[in-house]
């Protein structure tokens, strides 16, 4: 630990015993003395105490002070070279730190990308083979058979549906997320969201209602990615609704732009764990034996979708009441 000037540099009645100005009873006397007119409310500096007694001269005192003064200058001159030099020490580890993260960050990517692309191409085979041993006479004629196919087809193509949103999830970590603008009817597409999760929805006892001020709206955007966006949003408040409720998607134009607003009754969370929420890999319920599954990437590819399209997706979240997320999109002109 770096001293300070004050502990380096002694005091300045140090000085003048050291120094054989005074004696150590003088300047005891001279304390002394200083206390009982302090205590009298006559506030003195012990040095013209000195002068007062005889034990020092003026010019004597004068230059004991200049050599002190000296001496402070130069302990806060090292000082501050020594603080510079710990700043500087502190700023190289800080740096190789977030070299070291960023290294590490760039081999998580390049990990995901690459488990997930070799994950795809056997996926391939096995769909393409379930598929083909589905049409086979025998399985339609066995129906306890087909359902226990029917069970593995799904498991497939939930895995097959993993693989590519972690595809995609490792194209936007290194920008490379590619946007291909067309224009696409939004009250329609969302339509299309609602009707995939109606089953799994009205099981559970919740409702979703669409509102719109108009029966189309075009907007111009990445269509298949927007889908996903409504697809991973609507299926996250079905899957925390531990209830029945209500999910209310409301869609409305305003100048130049759509407005796509979803709001649930589900449990919410604070607003400090809004941020959390969208940290990859990341599960705000982090225990094994959660009630929900899932990777953790959704809200967070959500976002970077909707930020490739230049918009933000804005949360809010209240504990017990439930969350609203809106996003905006452009207008097809």
């Amino acid at each position: 630990m770096a001293l300070s000037p004050e502990i380096l540099v002694p005091r300045l009645g140090e000085v003048l015993i050291n120094d054989g100005l005074i004696t150590a009873a003088q300047l005891k006397h001279a304390l002394n003395e200083q206390n009982r007119l302090s205590a009298a409310g006559n506030s003195i500096r012990v040095g013209e105490i000195l002068i007062t007694l005889g034990y020092i001269d003026r010019d004597t005192l004068d230059q004991a002070i200049t050599r002190q003064i000296l001496k402070f200058q130069q302990a806060l001159l090292d000082s501050n070279k020594n603080l510079e030099a710990r700043v500087a020490e502190r700023t190289a580890e800080l740096e190789a730190a977030n070299r070291k993260l960023s290294e590490l960050d760039i081999l998580k990517t390049n990990f995901i990308s690459n488990i997930s692309h070799e994950l795809r191409t056997p996926l391939t085979h096995i769909k393409g083979y379930l598929d083909l041993i589905m049409t086979e006479d025998c399985i339609k004629d066995n129906p306890e058979v087909s359902t226990y196919l029917e069970a593995v087809q799904r498991s497939t193509e939930r895995l097959e549906n993993l693989v590519n949103d972690l595809i995609t999830f490792s194209l936007a970590e290194t920008g490379q997320l590619s946007i291909k603008i067309e224009t696409f009817d939004l009250v329609e597409t969302t339509r299309l969201s609602i009707s995939r999760f109606m089953l799994s929805a009205t099981g559970k006892g919740i409702s979703i209602r669409l509102n719109s001020a108009h029966e189309e709206i075009h907007v111009a955007a990445d269509k298949y990615k927007i889908s996903w966006v409504i697809n991973q949003l609507i299926n996250n408040s079905i899957k925390f609704m531990q209830k029945p409720g209500t999910i209310n998607i409301q869609i409305a134009s305003m100048k130049d732009c759509a407005i796509f607003e979803i709001e649930d009754s589900g449990p919410g969370f604070k607003r400090s764990a809004i941020d959390e929420a969208f940290l990859p890999f990341h599960q705000l319920d982090g225990n094994a034996n959660r009630a929900q599954g899932g990777t953790g990437i959704g809200l967070t590819l959500a976002r970077m979708i909707i930020e490739a399209h230049n918009a933000e997706l804005r949360v809010e979240s209240e504990p017990s009441i439930g969350s609203r997320i809106k996003f905006e999109l452009p207008l097809s002109i």
